[in-house]
């Protein structure tokens, strides 16, 4: 009997199904106000995504109706993201990407000819970005990674121009990147772990009578399962409680949150290691529990207002999953302000269960697969300069054998 999985659409990816090891799937696109569909098959589900994205970009040329001489960057640009990314990239992919190059290039290059722009012109708005004389949102200077990223979304835009024949090269590749420099990564002293994690509770309790308590509490345990797991963002503001075993004491990441032109939505998480189950410590187990139980207490005062259909763990004031950046902007970042930590992030409460457990002398390898790194290598690099006792441990074992 044939081996087959059900039809699954990844959000504006196509629908892709898989049968007897071959995979396939069908992709549309609005064409004359009449969607037009095709499909591809392949031995991956990548070959067939890339045939697909090929064949929408394709069609999207032959309905466009760019001239060589008159087009100017922003036109192209506008196009592409709204008929080729938009449909390619995950929702907030695509606002990356639209972000990106509405900030750092058409300010700049956007009223110029696509035919008229050249390596020269391009390398010196990246020297200018890098050497700070352009500077970003809030005057701030932005990061070579940033410059980076830029770089390699406009050199997409210009592939682009290449395949309808708008230009005969591509002028990115003839520009070199700035030098990545690593930004520094910050982690909580156990000393700053416990005034943040008490401050969240003063917060907590100062507003337990509040219209509001749902989304303090949310976000007091939505710090505590960061720090407690290591999950990102996405993860722990995606988490339902049908992944959270409070019987064995494991938390299953299976989904993310994006946040997308269209507000949050669920998305499965990136990568076979970032699927990945968590245990975790008796005093979370007991966070979670208490927490639980407060959430059904006030599903049950809000009765029919309650509108969660997922079983959010971290919800807001009707049910549904809290806003990150309602998070961040009202809950978070005022805590981390008082507390004189302005400097960390949310993100940086994931460097700090990393490199406690190291210091603790946790093997890397466990270390990996609660972050859900795709390689020992990656969670090495980031973090073993942060614990300089690893190499006080590989000293202290040459010299006992005498090495």
């Amino acid at each position: 009997m044939s081996k087959k999985t059900k039809l699954r659409r990844s959000n504006g990816e196509g629908t892709f199904r898989q049968s007897n090891g071959k995979w396939y799937g069908q992709f549309s696109i609005s064409k004359n106000n009449k969607l037009i569909r095709r499909s591809f098959s392949g031995d991956t589900k990548l070959d067939v995504y890339k045939k697909g994205q090929q064949w929408i970009e394709l069609e999207s040329l032959n309905s466009s109706n760019f001239s060589s001489k008159n087009t100017k960057l922003n036109e192209l640009c506008l196009y592409w993201l709204d008929e080729i990314k938009r449909v390619s990239v995950k929702p907030k992919t695509f606002i990356k990407y639209t972000s990106t190059l509405l900030l750092y290039i058409l300010p700049y290059l956007g009223q110029r000819k696509v035919s008229s722009i050249s390596p020269q012109d391009i390398q010196e708005l990246l020297n200018q970005w890098n050497d700070g004389t352009l500077k970003g949102k809030k005057g701030h200077v932005i990061s070579s990674s940033t410059i980076r990223c830029t770089r390699r979304y406009l050199s997409e835009l210009f592939e682009y121009a290449v395949n309808i024949g708008l230009v005969l090269k591509n002028p990115v590749k003839l520009t070199k990147p700035p030098r990545l420099i690593t930004t520094e990564i910050h982690t909580l002293s156990i000393e700053e772990i416990h005034r943040l994690s008490s401050a969240m509770k003063t917060q907590l309790m100062d507003h337990i009578d509040s219209p509001y308590r749902i989304n303090y509490y949310a976000s007091y345990i939505a710090v505590k399962i960061a720090l407690g797991t290591g999950m990102r963002l996405g993860e722990v503001f995606g988490l339902c409680w049908d992944c959270v075993d409070l019987i064995h004491g494991h938390i299953s990441v299976r989904r993310t949150i994006q946040t997308g032109t269209k507000g949050q939505i669920f998305q499965d998480t990136k990568t076979k290691t970032s699927r990945r189950c968590i245990p975790i410590s008796q005093e979370l187990q007991t966070e979670l529990n208490t927490y639980k139980e407060f959430q059904s207490n006030y599903v049950k005062e809000l009765g029919d207002k309650w509108t969660d259909s997922y079983g959010v763990v971290i919800s807001g004031t009707f049910g549904k999953i809290l806003s990150t950046s309602n998070f961040k902007s009202r809950y978070f970042i005022p805590i981390l302000k008082q507390l004189n930590l302005d400097h960390i992030t949310f993100h940086d409460l994931r460097h700090t269960h990393a490199t406690l457990l190291l210091s603790q002398k946790i093997n890397p390898k466990i270390v990996q697969e609660r972050l859900g790194h795709s390689t020992i290598t990656l969670t090495l690099d980031t973090y073993s300069h942060l614990v300089p006792d690893i190499q006080k441990e590989a000293v202290n074992a040459l010299d006992s054998l005498g090495i």
